[in-house]
């Protein structure tokens, strides 16, 4: 019988190392961040949905140039899915924001190698460890994902303060119009047909 793996402790290294592959789902109970994200209103088996998630490690040899040494990089496949309750910045209303995400990452041995990587737009780099939190880092993907102004598609209902522009609070008078003045250019129109 195999050991079930720890998602908070497991040895990227040489999950990388030996190319081997992970997969299964994480209950968004289990992520206190995306918990504290989750809309106050959302259905009672919020915090029992899951997240699908595969994480593949894999290493290449490379040589800077012909004839230099050659380097192992490690990188690691990360991709998860499913959804999670957001409010709706228009109506207010909670709904399921779904999730999708799919990240390369480079494996380095320090943060300081991480933070001394070279920016790259397809591979983040992270700091690699023996006891480095998957879940963690499934977390980090789930909250980077999130829409930074949520909302549905298409709105069921419409919020009250929408409709009649106030939160329930008595519209201020509006101010009496200035005086019409004439326009500028109304005067240089006029110049222009005497001449």
């Amino acid at each position: 019988m195999t050991q079930p793996i720890d998602l908070r402790a497991l040895d990227l290294f040489a999950l990388c190392r030996k190319g081997e592959s992970l997969a299964g789902d994480v209950a968004v109970r289990d992520l206190p961040r995306i918990l504290a994200e989750t809309a106050a209103q959302a259905p009672a088996s919020a915090p029992d949905e899951t997240f699908a998630y595969t994480a593949t490690g894999f290493m290449r040899e490379e040589a800077a140039e012909p004839g230099a040494p050659v380097m192992r990089r490690l990188f690691l496949d990360v991709t998860v899915q499913g959804r999670t309750w957001l409010d709706c910045q228009r109506c207010l209303a909670p709904y399921a924001e779904p999730i999708d995400t799919a990240t390369r990452f480079e494996v380095v041995e320090s943060e300081e190698a991480a933070d001394a990587a070279p920016m790259d737009d397809e591979v983040d780099v992270i700091a690699g460890s023996k006891h480095f939190s998957l879940l963690e880092l499934i977390e980090d993907e789930v909250l980077l994902a999130l829409p930074v102004a949520p909302k549905h598609d298409v709105c069921p209902t419409v919020h009250e303060s929408l409709v009649t522009g106030s939160d329930g609070e008595a519209q201020p008078e509006a101010e009496p119009e200035e005086e019409k003045r004439p326009s500028p250019f109304a005067a240089l129109a006029g110049l222009k047909t005497r001449h």
